[in-house]
């Protein structure tokens, strides 16, 4: 669909026009916000505990800048976490039931990302930021416009079928971290393909852009989505064009940005600005205010939406239980090559932190919505007349009831970090 028969089909009710996501990575809501202080948030205390070999461990303060190892966050992993030490999902049967008790068992045994870690750094996925000084933009954007309490990664897993759900509302069966065959078959020859298409696909190439942050280690700047059919990597340009892109003309209804991912040949995730937990917070914060700075001083401003995700929990603690959600019912179970599990991509993955941006909505609201990756999607296709991709985005929420009818002149101008 080009962008003139999106304007055509569906003159957008709503003064947003333009749509932006920076997804970032591996965070949970309660690791980045539990002890931010902002009022009204669902958040954990310190009465919420994990226990392993006796010893209890507490959810508090102190979270190091950069974790020693890397916490296991593969379908297995996540199901432990959620659902207790040696928990295990059994192909054909529910997902056991979840209580949020297994993040410290699993973290002191996985070894899916590496090594296990010492002992005594073993409570560090039971701990949170203190946002306010170690992640300044984010705290600024989350006080000045709307944070998000219960958005949800799509599914209960890594990072790759949790992008995979931004992109087409499904990871068409894929259940863990791709094989080096399968990147390899996706990025050099035909690329993933969805049972229904992507959501590029539905707007049209006339109304996307693709922006990745070309800074920091080289082996991060290889975008994850120019893993899918029809994207390639030079459909993915560096952010150092983006405010200039902005001031002359921009035209695209959705940009997605991706961060770099730091070194990922030798997985220290170092010198990135993806926030990767075993990288700095302080980059990635950095990114957040770039971007949003650059928006803020653009002719878009006045009809932009700028929201900032994050992928998955990266098996960092978070005290909320998913819950079911709707299957994308497009064929992706049908692949066991990509589905090893046999999940029905019924459950939400655990919750990550979403702030919603935008002159159009109100300061310093908790939205207490549920959410996963998939409501961006539903709201690119609600405002500008696109019909669903699968039964997740059809049924999800999207973000325009937080869309109000009062431009707001208070916005900061710009933000540091």
């Amino acid at each position: 669909m080009s962008d003139d028969a999106i304007n055509a089909s569906a003159p957008a009710p709503y003064p947003i026009q333009h749509i932006f996501v920076l997804m970032l990575e591996n965070r949970s809501f309660d690791h980045l916000f539990a002890l931010s202080g902002i009022p009204g948030i669902v958040a954990a205390t310190s009465a919420n505990t994990n226990r392993y070999e006796d010893i209890v461990y507490r959810f508090e303060s102190g979270a190091p800048e950069q974790l020693p190892s890397d916490p296991g966050h593969e379908f297995a992993d996540v199901v432990e976490q959620l659902c207790g030490e040696g928990a295990q999902f059994s192909k054909g049967r529910p997902y056991p039931p979840i209580d949020n008790s297994g993040f410290a068992a699993n973290y002191a045994t996985s070894q899916t990302e590496g090594p296990i870690p010492p002992q005594a750094d073993i409570g560090d996925v039971m701990r949170a930021i203190d946002t306010r000084t170690q992640a300044p933009a984010l705290y600024a954007l989350a006080t000045e416009f709307v944070l998000c309490d219960g958005w949800h990664s799509s599914m209960p897993g890594p990072t790759w079928p949790n992008r995979f759900f931004l992109h087409g509302a499904s990871a068409a069966g894929l259940d863990h971290t791709p094989t080096d065959s399968e990147l390899a078959e996706w990025e050099i020859f035909d690329g993933f393909t969805y049972p229904r298409g992507s959501i590029f696909d539905a707007l049209g190439e006339d109304a996307w852009q693709l922006y990745q942050d070309q800074t920091g280690a080289l082996s991060g700047r290889i975008p994850q989505v120019s893993s899918l059919k029809g994207i390639d990597f030079f459909d993915v340009d560096d952010l150092s064009h983006f405010e200039a892109d902005l001031a002359q003309g921009y035209t695209a209804r959705y940009t997605l940005i991706e961060p770099n991912y730091g070194d990922m040949i030798h997985q220290t995730y170092e010198n990135g600005t993806s926030q990767h937990p075993m990288d700095s917070i302080a980059a990635g914060d950095q990114l957040v205010a770039r971007v949003y700075n650059a928006i803020r001083q653009s002719p878009l401003w006045d009809k932009s939406l700028f929201v900032i995700l994050y992928d998955e929990h990266g098996g960092l603690y978070d005290s909320v239980k998913p819950g079911t959600a709707p299957p994308p019912n497009d064929g992706d179970g049908a692949s066991a090559k990509l589905n090893a599990s046999g999940f029905a991509f019924d459950v939400y993955g655990v919750r990550v932190p979403a702030i919603v941006v935008s002159p159009w909505v109100a300061k310093g609201y908790v939205d207490h919505t549920v959410y996963d990756h998939s409501s961006i999607l539903a709201t690119i296709e609600r405002l500008f007349g696109i019909a669903p991709l699968t039964d997740r985005d059809g049924k999800a929420h999207d973000l325009l009831p937080l869309v109000t009818t009062s431009f707001r002149t208070d916005c900061p101008g710009w933000i540091g970090s």
